[in-house]
């Protein structure tokens, strides 16, 4: 007896029983193609919920960073400081990052979002924020506000 697959000489025609006459088996490797895309599809970046007119009322400030890492795992550890001048208080502070070479080469380029609240009014430090891995060669930070959200109480 002939299994369903088989590699053997002459098992082509055993085969083509599995996969479903010809005019099928394209529809057939098209659906396997787009499966994982199916799937996957909502899978995007992470999704920002922003309110415009919080975001221009937050300041956020690189206070300090150095890399860490000992050269196996460059990340940049970060002290932010983030102003709230909004009336509600604000949370998943996110914020684009990037870094440069010693000659101001664009090395790379990435997103974090930084956990806990920031009353209105106040000012927060967020230290030791590890917020990704890093080229070797970087020598330079820059970060620019993206979203925050309301904290609704």
């Amino acid at each position: 007896m002939t299994p369903l697959l088989s590699c053997k000489p002459g098992a082509a025609r055993n085969n083509r029983a599995w996969f479903g006459p010809v005019p099928v088996r394209p529809a057939f490797s098209a659906l396997i193609l787009l499966f994982p895309l199916i799937l996957l599809g909502g899978c995007g970046g992470p999704e920002l919920h922003a309110d415009a007119v919080l975001t221009r009322n937050v300041r956020l400030e690189l206070v300090d960073w150095h890399i860490v890492g000992l050269w196996v795992i460059n990340c940049p550890c970060c002290w932010f400081r983030v102003e709230n001048y909004n009336d509600v208080p604000i949370k998943n502070v996110t914020f684009r990052y990037k870094t440069y070479g010693y000659n101001g080469e664009l090395l790379t380029t990435g997103t974090y979002t930084m956990e806990g609240e920031v009353a209105p009014g106040r000012a927060k430090n967020f230290i030791e924020q590890y917020i990704g891995l890093v080229d070797l060669e970087s020598d330079m930070l820059s970060v620019e506000l993206v979203s925050v959200d309301a904290e609704h109480q």
